[in-house]
């Protein structure tokens, strides 16, 4: 059987890897991409030789889609999907607010469809890897986890705080927490966070660092900040390490690159491409694997509610000034 996918949205920096990716993907029929500005699409669509539809004519033609809108589109895109009963692959995090990523939740489970966050760092092998290593003990009791995922700023939408819900922590806290979360099968109980706008002249903060606390009592130390310089020849970084009274561990999903250089005289002449295995293309797969056989995505919504908590509580933090218990 082969899965219909849809791209709904192109309003994020990740639409056109995951229509590249799907179109070629076995198993997938990529149909199309949506967007309510169809001259942002065309290009991505022209790509891969598929058309830019309507959303609601998408809906009509696909068993799946992967939305790719603003944070704060999300809520009306994921109603729309659920209506026309199509599974759902969701950027992250699923909403702006606590108590909005909530309501998504309790609609999701009603509908009984398919429905996930795109986290794809828990389809990273080395990510898999640090896993297998920490269930087997080898770490000893887990006393600290830091962690890391600078990236460039992306500008546009990102930057501004009501269609994103903030800057550096609403996009860079995400793949972090969930796969600390998902490695340790801790909660984050705390969370202290600083914030401040160094870099850049932006409405939202492109720096942070915030300070947690585990429920086993581990300390977890997280940047995800938009601090990797414009020009650097990699988007950035995604890290973790793991301390325990035996060992430490870690892993960086993104560590197997090498240097291309290129004499164009234009355009960026020195890059790093990543050669391992694609992350993202694992997300695909299992997302067409679950539209399949009806399975659990690899990171469910509930999942996505409980990073959207630890968000909320890190802002709050850095408007009292103070750590915040987080509520889930």
């Amino acid at each position: 059987m082969t899965v219909r996918i849809g791209i709904c949205s192109t309003a994020h920096v990740n639409a056109e890897v995951y229509a590249a990716l799907v179109s070629q993907l076995p198993g997938a029929d990529l149909v199309g991409l949506s967007d309510d500005k169809p001259e942002r699409a065309r290009r991505q669509a022209n790509a891969v030789g598929v058309s830019v539809l309507s959303h609601r004519e998408l809906l009509r033609r696909v068993d799946g889609v992967v939305i790719c809108s603003p944070t704060a589109v999300h809520d009306e895109l994921i109603t729309l999907a659920l209506d026309h009963d199509v599974a759902i692959l969701c950027e992250k995090p699923l909403a702006t607010a606590l108590s909005e990523a909530k309501t998504i939740r309790e609609r999701c489970v009603r509908s009984d469809l398919v429905t996930g966050m795109a986290m794809p760092i828990r389809c990273s092998r080395p990510m898999r890897r640090l896993k297998e290593r920490y269930e087997s003990g080898d770490l000893g009791d887990l006393v600290a986890v830091s962690g890391i995922n600078r990236g460039r700023m992306p500008g546009g939408w990102f930057v501004d705080p009501d269609l994103a819900g903030g800057g550096a922590v609403a996009d860079h806290t995400d793949h972090i927490v969930d796969v600390v979360r998902w490695l340790t099968g801790e909660e984050i109980r705390e969370v202290y966070a600083e914030t401040a706008t160094q870099f850049y002249d932006i409405p939202v903060e492109d720096v942070n660092l915030l300070s947690m606390e585990l429920t086993g009592g581990a300390s977890f130390l997280l940047d995800g900040s938009w601090s990797t310089p414009q020009a650097n020849p990699f988007w950035g970084d995604a890290a973790v390490e793991l301390i325990g009274t035996e060992k430490t561990l870690s892993a960086d999903c993104f560590g197997h690159q090498f240097r291309h250089t290129r004499d164009t005289g234009h355009g960026k002449p020195v890059e790093s491409v990543y050669w391992g295995a694609d992350p993202n293309n694992a997300l695909l797969r299992d997302f067409v694997e679950s539209i399949l056989t009806g399975r659990e995505p690899v990171t469910p919504v509930e999942d996505a509610v409980r990073t959207v908590a630890v968000i909320a509580a890190a802002y709050e933090s850095v408007e009292r000034g103070e750590p915040v218990e987080v509520t889930y």
